[in-house]
């Protein structure tokens, strides 16, 4: 065989080496001379592994996962930013001072002691002017739920499903911890608030330890979305009510004649007095176990029945349980938030 005519053969068994290897097999052939028929030994299969080439990061990506600080932003661009957030703001105080309702969404009391101001000494506080005499006002519920609705927010309680399920599952809750979300159109967090309470505050009443952190958690979180807390603090419902200043006049009932009587001592409130006190707080539809609770907090526990109130404490109590009244008639009236 001419040199020429072995070299065309060798390619083209080259080639033919070269396709099966393509094809997913390996086919090895010996040659040895002219005379042999070329072997083919058993074909296998060639599990071939490729590495992935190695993933590029697009530029735009690499950028967006590195935080920039506000002060590393173009001079422009953060003053045009300074200016917007304060513009905002501006016009969220001015919505504030108008729709805010002093005394059911947010209210103050008299934190000065009857040794330091004399309009306390006389029972007069409602007619002390000194500004140093009251505490920064605190939100109450009602507010807090108009903040949120105007600026768009749903209020979310994640936690709140575990403890349906420990109360359904009886099993012993000692404190309540929840969490409360503020989300916005997209769903998104945009802020967060964190409420806490002991049941032995309510006498083990679970719903009402429950509405009380709730409550606690929503205003935490609203404070915290709009950066309010320079000018609320939070409910300050738990004050002891010697703090606090005496009702106005009250309506016309038996209350009227017998509160005189007793409002200037501290004397313990009279049977006709305990009556009207009971009649009022059922006509507002609350429940005199709610009253002693609130009333056994304020007091640090010296009082624990309606009959050992003193006039200035009754006095107190029929003023509180009216704005209890007007708090609850203005959420009724489609105030409330979402509690999830």
């Amino acid at each position: 065989m001419a040199i020429a005519d072995k070299l065309r053969e060798n390619h083209g068994q080259a080639a033919a080496a070269q396709q099966a290897s393509r094809n997913g097999r390996r086919v090895i052939r010996r040659l040895a001379d002219d005379s042999e028929t070329p072997i083919a030994i058993e074909q296998v299969p060639v599990v071939i592994e490729q590495l992935p080439p190695p993933a590029s990061v697009p530029r735009s990506t690499a950028h967006s996962a590195i935080t920039v600080s506000p002060l590393d932003l173009p001079a422009e661009q953060f003053s045009a930013g300074l200016q917007r957030r304060k513009q905002n703001r501006e016009l969220l105080m001015e919505w504030l001072r108008s729709a805010l309702v002093d005394g059911v969404d947010y209210g103050r009391i008299h934190v000065v002691s009857k040794d330091r101001c004399a309009f306390a000494k006389q029972g007069r506080v409602k007619d002390c002017g000194d500004t140093n005499h009251w505490s920064k006002p605190s939100l109450f519920k009602p507010g807090a739920e108009k903040i949120t609705g105007m600026l768009a927010m749903t209020t979310h309680f994640p936690s709140l499903r575990q403890y349906e399920e420990a109360v359904l599952n009886k099993s012993e809750i000692s404190t309540i911890v929840m969490r409360c979300e503020l989300r916005d159109a997209q769903g998104r967090v945009v802020a967060e608030g964190v409420g806490a309470r002991n049941l032995s505050q309510d006498y083990g009443d679970v719903n009402k330890s429950l509405k009380m952190v709730e409550k606690s958690a929503h205003i935490d979180a609203t404070l915290r979305l709009a950066g309010l807390s320079e000018v609320f603090t939070q409910d300050i419902e738990d004050k002891p009510v010697v703090d606090e200043a005496p009702s106005p006049p009250l309506q016309a009932s038996t209350a009227n004649s017998a509160t005189s009587a007793t409002a200037a001592t501290d004397a313990t409130i009279s049977r006709e007095e305990l009556a009207a006190l009971r009649q009022r707080i059922t006509r507002y539809g609350f429940t005199e176990k709610r009253v002693l609770a609130w009333l056994y907090k304020t007091t640090k526990g010296n009082v624990t029945q309606l009959d050992e109130l003193s006039g200035k404490q009754y006095d107190t109590l029929l003023k509180r349980l009216d704005s209890w009244a007007e708090a609850e008639k203005t959420f009724a009236n489609g105030k409330g938030g979402n509690d999830e």
